[in-house]
């Protein structure tokens, strides 16, 4: 799979063998395992026209944690296509999603996700593409932190509509959709009001903003006042909460209906059966993010 040059710089040898393309399915080594990887490489491999370097698929999770430190490096590289800068975000963000998320986070981990987040919201305001490029490669799947994944990643899009368009508003979006369902963490099967009090003592334990817990705690709330746990209208429901609750909502129906149903059947059933649930506006900005 091919890799950006941006980000492959560091002072630790590398773990993973990288490969040049020399033809249609031809590819010889260029740095060995244990090889060093410095300026003086990248400068050579630019210099001769090479923009990207390739790695086995095997050796994608190593790849992932060599760049991550390096993340906003990569997503800010002119060089790169957007849909392949795209590609390195999503990859790094699942890696690091499946860590955080097998246990209960701390605050050293809410810091490492803070900075992916921001730097995927730097690059989704800052370039055109950028979030229709992430969105295309979100998968459905009921794992938890896939989902988490999701739901922080078209929160931000939902968010930039119907809320603001600045930094700090889709890196909240980004990370109150990651950290939403934090409440199942260790008690996955728990779907009911007790993950959503959960989340927010979580959260709060940490000293993370107030409107970040307030999702944990609310985006089971309802419109109509048919959500938990506290049956809250429209006016009492925060609009950070209420841009998760429809996301969480979706990405439920996309990943975890049965017979299993595509993006737009899952749309037809957000609008439908849902009905009344969230505000209309909100809901017609969210079909907005899927049309290209």
């Amino acid at each position: 799979m091919p890799v950006p040059l941006e980000g492959l710089i560091k002072e630790e040898p590398l773990d993973f063998p990288l490969y040049l393309k020399t033809g249609d399915h031809r590819w010889v080594l260029y740095r060995d395992v244990m090889s060093a990887m410095g300026e003086d490489h990248i400068g050579r491999l630019r210099s001769e026209g090479v923009e990207c370097l390739y790695i086995r698929v095997a050796d994608r999770r190593g790849y992932y944690k060599r760049v991550e430190g390096k993340l906003d490096e990569v997503l800010r590289d002119p060089v790169t296509s957007v849909d392949a800068r795209a590609q390195v975000l999503y990859g790094v963000a699942t890696e690091m999603a499946e860590e955080i998320l097998s246990h209960p986070p701390d605050k050293a981990e809410i810091k490492r996700a803070t900075r992916l987040i921001n730097s995927a919201a730097q690059m989704v305001l800052r370039e055109d593409g950028a979030f229709r490029a992430v969105r295309q490669i979100l998968k459905a799947s009921n794992n938890l932190s896939a989902h988490c994944l999701t739901v922080s990643m078209l929160s931000m899009g939902l968010a930039r509509h119907v809320i603001g368009s600045d930094p700090n508003t889709l890196a909240k979006a980004g990370l109150a959709g990651f950290l939403h369902d934090i409440g199942r963490v260790d008690h996955e099967a728990d779907r009911g009001p007790e993950h959503a009090v959960r989340g927010y003592e979580r959260l709060r334990a940490l000293g993370l903003d107030k409107e970040i817990c307030e999702v944990a705690l609310y985006h089971h709330e309802r419109a109509d006042g048919s959500g938990f746990p506290r049956g809250l209208g429209c006016e009492n429901i925060p609009p950070l909460a209420a841009v998760v609750s429809l996301v969480n909502t979706f990405d439920s129906i996309y990943s975890g209906h049965k017979p299993r149903v595509g993006i737009f059947d899952s749309l037809c059933i957000l609008a439908q059966a849902y009905r009344g649930c969230f505000d209309k506006e909100m809901t017609k900005s969210f079909v907005e993010l899927f049309k290209d």
